[in-house]
């Protein structure tokens, strides 16, 4: 079968192709770094360079494909102060469709996400059920798997300063915290040793390795799936603090913590680090739905029958190598 593999050489696109390659399929790799040309045919596969958001380009890339694999490229949520996230999620999509249907694809996987059932209350995660609803207008022929994964594990590198008592705990927010909870002395010691975010502690959430997502996306372009489709993926299901304890383990922070604070708090901390109003407030809410659950609800009325085979231990490992270099 010919793929065409969109997210370059990703943290899921990479295992991917990988195995895609491996059983046989032609697969097409998208990439908008020159650079990653080279690496993408040391793996076996085709490249093709260019932007998602080229119709034109997309359109070529597309073209004599048998199937595609369609994720959206992450978003410079910080970086750049004018993203209208839901509006280039809507391009993209739209993009997608016109060039599946001129290319005549007839099987399509969709990264997704956990929540994109949801049609508001996602904060961030709402750009997903952009896309799902966008690519329903697709023909009736063409059958679609919305892959939804959960927490991403990678997403715990975003803590690494804070662990290591940098950015986050040398703000306000960190210090008022000791304060409270540690008192002067635990201050003056230097406060490493602590995760903070709206949410944590003992909430339940649900955790997925890319390399277990790269596996059920292989899956799907082998069965003979017609019509629409979710699958959730997930590899394994801890409290917040069961993951502190795994990492802190695996870094000789065996008393490593994960605490909360509230949606204000974590609001203003968006903002300190630069984030735009509105993104501060969705990134806010979109902790908040796993804080209280509701993120997950759908997942766990339709979860996996089996979990994935990557563990939070597994992936500690890696989290160690890097938090030591």
């Amino acid at each position: 079968m010919k793929i065409v593999v969109t997210g370059s050489l990703g943290n899921i696109s990479k295992p991917l192709v990988i195995q895609l390659v491996k059983e046989g399929h032609q697969v097409m790799v998208i990439s908008s770094c020159a650079k990653r040309k080279k690496e993408i045919e040391a793996l076996g596969a085709l490249s093709a360079i260019g932007k998602i958001e080229d119709i034109i380009f997309l359109k070529e890339a597309f073209s004599e494909q048998d199937a595609a694999y369609c994720m959206l490229p992450p978003f410079s949520f910080f970086e750049d102060k004018n993203l209208d996230y839901k509006k280039e999620a809507l391009n993209i999509a739209n993009n997608y469709v016109e060039a599946i249907q001129e290319a005549g694809i007839k099987k399509v996987v969709h990264l997704s996400s956990v929540g994109a059932e949801k049609e508001s209350g996602t904060g961030l995660l709402l750009f997903h059920n952009i896309v799902e609803n966008t690519l329903k207008k697709l023909p009736a022929d063409v059958a679609i798997t919305h892959i939804r994964p959960v927490s991403f594990d990678y997403n715990l590198y975003a803590f690494m300063d804070m662990v290591k008592g940098n950015g986050f705990l040398k703000g306000f927010i960190g210090k008022m915290f000791y304060l409270r909870h540690y008192g002067i002395s635990g201050l003056l010691k230097g406060y490493s040793g602590i995760i903070l975010s709206n949410y944590g502690a003992d909430d339940k959430v649900a955790w997925v390795s890319p390399i277990d997502i790269a596996s059920a996306i292989a899956e799907e372009f082998s069965s003979d799936q017609n019509g629409r489709k979710i699958r959730y993926v997930a590899s394994e299901e801890l409290t917040c603090q069961e993951v502190a304890s795994i990492l802190g383990d695996a870094i000789g922070k065996p008393y490593l913590k994960w605490a909360l604070i509230s949606d204000k708090q974590m609001t203003s901390a968006m903002e300190q680090f630069g984030a735009q109003k509105q993104i501060a407030l969705d990134f806010t809410e979109m902790n908040s739905t796993m804080h209280n659950g509701s993120l997950f609800e759908d997942y766990y009325k339709n979860k996996p029958a089996v979990l994935g085979k990557i563990k939070m231990k597994d992936f500690a490992k890696e989290f160690a190598l890097k938090y030591n270099e």
